[in-house]
């Protein structure tokens, strides 16, 4: 975050106002990984469309690193041979 320069040459004041904003912000978010597989991601993709708007829940953007997200969506059939690689995702 770049430091914002107030009046009178201070800084700090503003910055910190906009890191807890930030911090307020991801706290809230719900950030998802999905794990689609098969014809099954085209139905993710129109959940994700603004027709049904899943923004307004704060799942708004996927985050395609399991690390980075809170959510894990399972879409579509898991196979025997994608179990264990779905497994090393979650946990």
């Amino acid at each position: 975050m770049s430091q914002v320069t107030l009046n009178g040459g201070e800084s700090g004041f503003a910055t910190t106002k906009i890191d807890a904003l930030l911090g307020w912000a991801r706290k809230y978010s719900l950030f998802q990984y999905p794990f689609i597989t098969a014809c099954c991601g085209m139905e993710f993709m129109a959940l994700a469309s603004p027709r049904f708007d899943v923004a307004r829940f704060g799942a708004e953007a996927p985050r395609f690193s399991p690390r980075q997200s809170d959510l894990l969506w399972v879409v579509g059939t898991i196979s025997q041979r994608q179990a264990p690689a779905l497994r090393r995702v979650y946990e």
